[in-house]
């Protein structure tokens, strides 16, 4: 999912990184006692395990931490014991070697297999087409959030925007340049919603962006996702250019739902009035009989 803007970091992140950081911290302070108080002539080996936590806790940058560990490790236990010959410098000098390369090494393999399963978990979270996310991980999203407004307060506006007469353009243009429009949209989300929310492709030619804000921070994006969507042009076969517009509905947590369910309908209720008064518009859900639309001076 290389396109796909990502939600807000998680906290629990760090707090892994650091507690593998104390582990691997830990295992080498533990091998180096063991090897120093035991002799290093047959135990050093030992200090595979903590190249291996290296490895695949901090890939090839873990491994340098351990082997950079272990050849000073060396320096230190030999100052401590009678002079060192060559042949004991030699043979210090070529483990600590092997173990860089051989950390390298795992280093290498272990990225690559973390990079692949990165990979394999962001298409299941992304729609293939657009780029954004998919209409599971939104419906998750939305939710973590619903749980974490009730919790800790703070307003979220949903905002749901469909192509205009869609299948209408699929008919007149072939299906191609119909997902060739839906690319054109999704990279313009992807360029103008904020990391720390969220875009989604809802489904078929409807989208779905939540923000934190109230409605008229959402409002405002909507305006804007508007007119950069009907300015932007989609490449037909006969060489010519046609453009495509967007209706959009705005609703509130917790000013205009109970749940999240609930904003979703009231997004749409209003999405549908946009359609109602002519299409190309935004509309804020304001309660069942009163759709609204903000004065111009609103929109960015």
């Amino acid at each position: 999912m290389s396109d796909v803007k990502h939600a807000p970091h998680d906290p629990d992140g760090r707090r892994l990184t650091v507690r593998r950081m104390v582990a691997l911290a830990a295992t080498l302070s533990a091998v180096s006692c063991l090897v120093f108080l035991l002799g290093a002539d047959y135990l050093w080996p030992l200090f595979i395990f903590p190249l291996l936590l290296g490895a695949v806790f901090f890939f090839e940058l873990g491994s340098l931490a351990v082997t950079f560990w272990l050849g000073n490790f060396f320096v230190l236990y030999y100052s401590f014991r009678a002079p060192a010959t060559a042949v004991v410098v030699r043979q210090a000098l070529l483990g600590t070697l092997l173990f860089f390369l051989a950390g390298l090494l795992l280093g290498r393999v272990q990225r690559k297999s973390h990079e692949m399963q990165a990979l394999l978990a962001a298409s299941s979270l992304s729609d293939r087409l657009t780029g954004l996310y998919n209409y599971g991980t939104f419906v998750d999203y939305l939710h973590n959030e619903v749980t974490k407004s009730d919790r800790y307060g703070g307003e979220l506006t949903l905002l749901m925007l469909d192509l205009d007469h869609f299948k209408e353009f699929n008919d007149r243009h072939g299906h191609e340049t119909g997902n060739d429009a839906l690319r054109r949209v999704g990279a313009t989300l992807r360029t103008m919603v904020r990391d720390a929310d969220l875009a989604a492709r809802y489904g078929g030619e409807e989208f779905a962006v939540l923000i934190r804000g109230d409605e008229t921070h959402g409002f405002e994006l909507a305006e804007r996702l508007r007119r950069s969507i009907a300015s932007t042009a989609v490449q037909v076969r006969d060489g010519g250019e046609v453009f495509c517009t967007v209706s959009a509905g705005v609703a509130t947590y917790p000013a205009s739902a109970a749940d999240e369910t609930e904003l979703v309908e009231r997004a749409d209720d209003a999405l549908y009035e946009s359609k109602r008064r002519g299409r190309n518009r935004v509309t804020i859900y304001a309660g069942a009989a009163d759709q609204s639309e903000l004065p111009a001076s609103l929109s960015a």
